[in-house]
């Protein structure tokens, strides 16, 4: 059987993306082994080193997992800052050649993972044209869109309204972690959300707690208030609707 050149360049990036995932695999793990001591010495003040050293006697696959907590400590500091696993002197002193060289491998491994994922889906487009005639599935395409728009949304308004977020919570702690979380990028932002969301339909545990002030809350813009939570709402639905839909379609297919 002679492959045509489309087939035989496919099956060439399919064997590099094959052969370097196992090989950023063998790096992960010569770091983890070589490193680990390096990494918790720099994170003595933080309770996030417990769980690190508890993945480490993990064997193999403890030892990756613990680098994808580490590699996640190194993009995204403010939310574990923000939770209270990381301490900020300790990721302030972290060594900077390390941490350069992991968020490198970090990226490596992702776009490795990204062009085996393209692949997989590129060779079954096929049947990717069956299943998604299925009703079932088509509802969880549509769902999963209107979450993205939703979410899209929430994130455009979060950024254009920001200011007077921060500014109706000025007499609150809180404020100073949602700033925080607002710079870690979008896993962040998307937190951040979350918690405001809490804030705006659960006052009394945050009032309770001495995260935010009662006349914070009294006095939050009404029309911003409604805005978030309808958003909030919407995003509700479109994503109970997708893991509905979603797990009917895979049950579906099995």
């Amino acid at each position: 059987m002679t492959l045509r050149t489309s087939e035989k360049i496919f099956l060439l990036i399919g064997i590099v993306d094959f052969v370097g995932i196992f090989t950023l695999i063998g790096v992960m793990l010569y770091v983890a082994k070589t490193k680990t001591e390096t990494i918790l010495n720099h994170l003595t003040n933080s309770s996030i080193s417990s769980r690190l050293i508890m993945l480490w006697h993990g064997g193999p696959w403890g030892k990756i997992y613990m680098m994808g907590e580490v590699f996640d400590i190194m993009r995204n500091p403010e939310f574990y800052i923000h939770t209270g696993k990381l301490c900020a002197k300790d990721f302030e002193n972290f060594p900077k050649n390390l941490k350069k060289n992991l968020i490198i491998l970090y990226k490596l491994v992702f776009i490795f993972f990204a062009i085996m994922m393209c692949l997989g889906i590129s060779s079954s487009v096929d049947q990717i044209n069956n299943i998604v005639k299925d009703p079932i599935v088509i509802m969880t395409l549509v769902s999963f869109t209107g979450l993205l728009v939703v979410n899209g949304i929430l994130l455009y308004t979060a950024k254009r309204r920001l200011e007077t977020i921060l500014n109706s919570l000025k007499r609150s702690s809180i404020t100073s972690s949602l700033l925080m979380l607002w710079q870690a990028g979008l896993g962040g932002r998307i937190y951040m959300l979350g918690e405001i969301f809490g804030i705006l339909k659960k006052p009394a545990r945050y009032i309770s707690q001495g995260k935010v002030s009662a006349r914070d809350v009294k006095n939050f813009p009404p029309k911003l208030k409604r805005d978030l939570l309808k958003l909030n709402k919407y995003q509700q639905i479109f994503g109970f609707a997708f893991v509905g839909f979603g797990l009917l379609a895979l049950f579906g297919l099995i």
